[in-house]
């Protein structure tokens, strides 16, 4: 049996470690980093060694050739570059400010959280609470940029302005709900008050039409079938009968009256009827023609004239129906006492003439004095009240009187009842001309 010889080559156990060393720390790199880079020819990347971020920027012109360049980046310098870029007036002053400097501080904040750069120089913060920010990216890995408030109390004073501005307005709109609907509220029961007192007034009207027609006829067919031999007696029905029809004659003459107010005739009267007139001599014809009617009720009646002459200009017609309405109201709601004062009034505006209808009835709650010259307006709507009207009287009394430049007011009269004034500018008044 040969045996042959059989050499073996052994490598020096400290030669093998240091290139299987190399070898183990090339290679993983190598692998490592063209993972990173992937297919890109260019970039940048940062990586942490003992705690400090290191950026390095690389190149591999071609993907033929194994070489790539690279070089690291100087941290500090690349903040100075950041310092340098914040230096613009855009960044350090504000055009809606007030005072021209800018209310925020855009900061760029490393990863320690301490800023690099600011753009407002010598700011100090709080770097850890900002109002608003973002990371930069993956390029500087855990840097951002921040934003911070100049005056961190700004935003709740601004805050605090929001919520009174707001709940002022809600405080308007509310008020302007609540006053919106109370007035149509207000308007609303004063449609359904007026819709009630017309109501009222068309059965007032018609029982006025109706009594004093039906006395009409039936003394009038009396005295046609001389079923009445007394001629005093018939002397009492003729009497009767000229008194409703006087009546009758009030009443549809201030319905007329009222429509044409209605569609806007001034006081009743057509333009160009104010002519030279005396209140005086108005005065007698109403006491003169009423009188008697008034005296026939029982009623006691007194007329005292202060002044000789009262000259106005207006139409003499309306102003005997503002008395013979005033009188008339007496006559319903004064008892049996009314009294006529005729005088004259000195003011600083000039004379007036005035007329007081003074009676001894109830008088006029204060609740209603406001409301007593209102249309269809009556103290008592009740058709078993036993008091006749239409509740037109004194409204038309006051604006005919208005008419006129004038006016009619109530005052309470001194030991009960009610008194009720006419007063019109006299005719030598610069201001009635």
């Amino acid at each position: 049996m040969t045996f042959a010889k059989i050499q073996r080559q052994v490598i020096p156990q400290q030669m093998l470690t240091r290139e299987t060393a190399s070898l183990s720390n090339t290679v993983p790199e190598e692998s490592d980093f063209r993972r990173v880079i992937g297919t890109e020819t260019s970039g940048a990347l940062a990586r942490f060694l003992e705690n400090k971020m290191r950026l390095m920027v690389w190149s591999h012109p071609t993907a033929d050739t194994p070489i790539i360049f690279g070089a690291q980046l100087d941290q500090g310098k690349v903040v100075e570059a950041l310092k340098a870029s914040f230096q613009i007036p855009e960044l350090a002053q504000d055009s809606y400010s007030r005072s021209g400097r800018s209310e925020i501080c855009v900061a760029i904040l490393d990863d320690t959280g301490q800023p690099a750069a600011l753009s407002q120089p010598g700011f100090k913060g709080d770097w850890k609470h900002p109002f608003v920010a973002t990371e930069i990216g993956e390029v500087l890995p855990h840097w951002e940029a921040a934003l911070y408030l100049v005056d961190p109390q700004q935003i709740s004073r601004a805050a605090r302005t929001l919520q009174a501005t707001l709940g002022l307005i809600v405080l308007v709109l509310v008020a302007a709900i609540v006053s919106g609907g109370s007035l149509i509220a207000a308007d609303v029961r004063r449609q359904v008050r007026l819709a009630q007192q017309k109501t009222d007034f068309v059965s007032n009207v018609s029982h006025e039409l109706k009594t004093p027609l039906t006395s009409i006829r039936m003394f009038a067919d009396l005295l046609a079938e001389k079923r009445v031999p007394d001629e005093e007696r018939q002397t009492t029905y003729l009497r009767i009968i000229a008194a409703e029809a006087a009546r009758l004659t009030r009443l549809i003459n201030n319905v007329l009256d009222f429509a044409r107010l209605e569609r806007g005739a001034p006081g009743g009267m057509s333009p160009g009827e104010h002519r030279a007139c005396d209140l005086v001599d108005a005065v007698r014809d109403v006491v003169e023609n009423c009188g008697p009617h008034l005296e026939a009720t029982d009623i006691s009646f007194q007329c005292e004239v202060e002044a000789e002459t009262l000259p106005v200009r207006g139409d003499q017609d309306a102003l005997a129906q503002i008395i013979l309405n005033l009188i008339s109201n007496a006559e319903k709601y004064g008892g049996n006492d009314v009294f006529v004062r005729v005088r004259r009034q000195e003011t600083p505006a000039g004379a007036l003439g005035c007329i007081d209808v003074l009676d001894r009835g109830p008088g006029i709650p204060a609740k209603q004095v406001r409301t007593v010259f209102e249309p269809f307006h009556r103290l008592d709507d009740s058709l078993t009240s036993g008091i006749p009207g239409s509740g037109l009287g004194l409204t038309l009394a006051r604006r005919m009187a208005r008419a006129h430049g004038g006016d009619v007011t109530y005052s309470p009269r001194a030991g009960g009842g009610s008194c009720f004034t006419l007063t019109v500018p006299l005719a030598h008044n610069p201001s009635s001309t």
